[in-house]
């Protein structure tokens, strides 16, 4: 320590030996909090993403023991996932079909009759002449209860289109981890040494297992809960007992809190609706349902799941609820849950092998060194690719045609090719390739914005009335579907507003694509080699060969994508004409550019087609367009894009789905249709940049050097 620790003329220590411990602990815990906020934050900036991946991962946990046990007798990995995946997509849409009709529509009178149970509480109290004290408390406390009620409401009805995007998203990853779970875990896992992958695995199998068996019992629980209250609710008399059920049910997902606010709920309302006889017995029955619950249902429905002290779940619920939300309190107590059953494996994982020798007692725990020393260089690269997207985003005009040109040159290369195997010059096949596409994209560009300069709106508006007419022969229970109509219809709308505001821009960005694109073919064979000069010579084959894969990633991501989305936009625009459905030209254009968009842009082009045929076509139409839009989504997305995606862009379907709203939080529309190809590119690499990175280079003998052979 002599060499770091400051001494005084004198050789005595300027610093204490306590003050030299905290410091070597506290710079690796800020690090270590540093990153966790940063990693917040960006779970934050993609919360569509974060919601939909905790969703799909808790519905998965909890039915993953049923696909386990199909493998267990001799079942595909597939057909395990379908069946469990449609056995939990019928439970799950039979609850939110009683949710939605025995609580949706009577949610306003719920909230008066609530609003009007506090008041009468507030005016007990004061005719009771309490202390003021007590008085301004209750007041205070009823007041905010009322705010957050309402402003939960609110919350949630006023993001139904992003409620709707997350349950869609949530829906297909749901089936990917059930189908894929394990093996992702296994991939995550593969680099790490044999016990530390043996820790980390059994560790978070058992963790799978409790945390799973304790949302299945805390299903149960609440469903017993919320059937038993809301009986006991309509045999004494009070209004609306099967939605105040429903706010049982969903307040037993919240541990100790929602049990204990929806109680206090329900006997406010009682009392207030049906007298004290009533709220009396009612209390009585709720306790005697508690003890029931107590004694005999939780010992064995929890047999065996995470064990959480209560003053955790006092501490986790409104942190959960300050960082998101009525989300965060549902989820908070399973996300706290898989981190207890697994921190204990970490912290061993990030120690020493148990097999080797272990050091002596040193100043910093083995494992909070290495937290902290992952935790500052996550943080440089983390701000590094923040640098990076920043940048690209601030200067759009200069990376778009860069990116567009290189990804239009990867394309393009097999054409210029074939053309120089007919005897053309490099230069000549170059400019005649990208003459061709500059022809083509301003064709499509063009015919675009003919096409949807007009109609659109009227696209919009008849799909949002196709969508109302659903919502009426449903009952009125289709609201979230008018909704999203209406939102997709906004941002369709004002992208379309934006690009024809900014012609001029849009023609610079296709002119300089062009350019970049004829020289990137015609010289970008030599731009690479003068780089890979630069490069070690013990790794410039490894980097060649991932520029190459790269570069093969780019043209085979855009061809298999352009090939899906015409035929795709053919087949709808063959199919609307000739069931005379109007706006079929339009619609098809906009199916060609959405289905650059992997499974999300086809699912919605196809869905205004089909509601913009419910407002205007005869039922047999409706018939046949429904029928046309379940198969091609379903051939789409289950054959077609996962054998584009896993072969030529080798991503996993569960990957491009989150990548495409995460790209659009990033950089809009642009980010949609570039984050696919990008990932691309970065599964064809990352293992050769790594391996680059982590090993000295092979020093080639001089006579052997590229450089030096001419």
């Amino acid at each position: 320590m002599t060499g770091l620790t400051p001494h005084t003329p004198d050789g005595a220590s300027l610093v204490t030996g306590w003050l030299i411990r905290l410091a070597a602990v506290g710079w690796r815990l800020l690090a270590a909090i540093a990153l966790g906020l940063v990693l917040f934050e960006i779970a934050a900036i993609l919360s569509t993403v974060t919601a939909s991946i905790l969703i799909a991962a808790i519905i998965a946990a909890t039915f993953a023991p049923f696909v386990l046990g199909l493998r267990g007798r001799g079942w595909s990995r597939v057909k395990a996932a379908a069946v469990v995946f449609l056995g939990a997509a019928v439970v799950i849409l039979a609850t939110l079909a009683v949710i939605a009709i025995a609580f949706l529509p009577y949610v306003p009178q719920v909230l008066d009759q609530i609003e009007a149970s506090l008041t009468a509480l507030q005016q007990g109290l004061a005719a009771w002449d309490v202390p003021p004290e007590v008085g301004a408390a209750t007041a205070g406390a009823t007041t905010g209860l009322e705010g957050w009620l309402s402003g939960s409401v609110a919350q949630v009805v006023g993001s139904l289109a992003t409620v709707v995007t997350v349950s869609i998203l949530a829906t297909f990853l749901t089936f990917f981890f059930l189908m894929d779970g394990d093996k992702a875990w296994v991939w995550i896992l593969s680099s790490a040494s044999d016990w530390r992958r043996e820790a980390v695995t059994t560790s978070g199998d058992d963790a799978l297992a409790r945390v799973g068996g304790y949302l299945r019992g805390t299903a149960v629980i609440a469903a017993f809960d919320g059937i038993t209250e809301g009986l006991f609710l309509a045999v004494l008399g009070v209004p609306n007992a099967a939605a105040l059920g429903v706010i049982v049910f969903l307040g037993r997902f919240i541990p100790y809190i929602g049990g204990l606010v929806t109680t206090i709920l329900l006997l406010l309302v009682t009392l207030e609706t049906a007298g004290q006889t009533a709220a009396l017995i009612l209390l009585v029955l709720i306790a005697i349902v508690n003890v029931i619950q107590g004694k005999v249902l939780a010992p064995m429905i929890y047999h065996k799941t995470v064990n959480i002290h209560p003053a955790l779940v006092l501490v986790a619920l409104p942190a959960g609820a300050a960082l998101a939300g009525v989300v965060g309190l549902f989820v908070a107590i399973p996300v706290v849950a898989f981190g207890l059953a697994i921190a204990g494996a970490l912290v061993s994982v990030l120690g020493v092998d148990p097999t080797g020798p272990r050091p002596g007692d040193p100043m910093v725990p083995i494992w909070l060194d290495r937290l902290g020393q992952w935790s500052w260089r996550l943080l440089v690269a983390i701000g590094l690719l923040a640098v990076a997207i920043g940048a690209a985003v601030q200067v759009p005009l200069v990376v778009i045609p860069l990116v567009l040109g290189l990804i239009l040159a990867a394309t393009l290369a097999p054409l210029g090719l074939r053309l120089e195997r007919r005897g053309w010059r490099q230069s000549r096949a170059a400019l005649g390739a990208t003459l061709g596409a500059a022809a083509g994209v301003t064709l499509v560009v063009g015919l675009t914005l003919v096409s949807l300069v007009d109609p659109v709106r009227n696209v919009i508006g008849r799909a949002t009335a196709g969508a109302e007419a659903v919502d009426a022969n449903g009952g009125g229970n289709a609201g979230a579907l008018v909704a999203t109509v209406q939102s997709f219809g906004a941002g369709t709308l004002a992208v379309i507003a934006d690009v024809l505001s900014s012609l001029s821009g849009l023609a610079v960005v296709l002119l300089l694509s062009t350019l970049l694109t004829y020289y990137f073919m015609r010289d970008g064979a030599a731009f690479w080699q003068t780089f890979l000069r630069r490069v070690e010579a013990g790794r410039r084959s490894q980097v060649d060969a991932a520029g190459r894969r790269a570069f093969e990633v780019l043209g085979g991501y855009m061809i298999g994508t352009g090939a899906i989305s015409i035929f795709g936009a053919v087949t709808q625009f063959i199919i609307m004409t000739i069931l005379g459905i109007p706006f079929a030209l339009p619609l098809a254009v906009l199916a060609v550019f959405g289905g650059f968009i992997p499974y999300v842009g086809s699912l919605i082009t196809t869905g205004l087609a089909f509601l913009v045929t419910v407002a205007t076509g005869t039922p047999t139409d409706v018939a046949i367009m429904a029928v046309y839009t379940i198969v091609f989504n379903i051939v789409q997305g289950n054959v077609v894009a996962p054998l584009v995606y896993s072969r030529v862009v080798r991503l996993h379907p569960a990957v491009v789905l989150m990548a495409i709203p995460a790209g659009a939080e990033v950089a809009g529309v642009i980010g949609m249709f570039l984050v696919v190809p990008f990932l691309g590119v970065v599964a064809a690499t990352w293992r050769t940049v790594l391996r680059v990175l982590d090993t000295e280079p092979f020093a080639l003998p001089e006579s052997t050097r590229p450089e030096d052979a001419s």
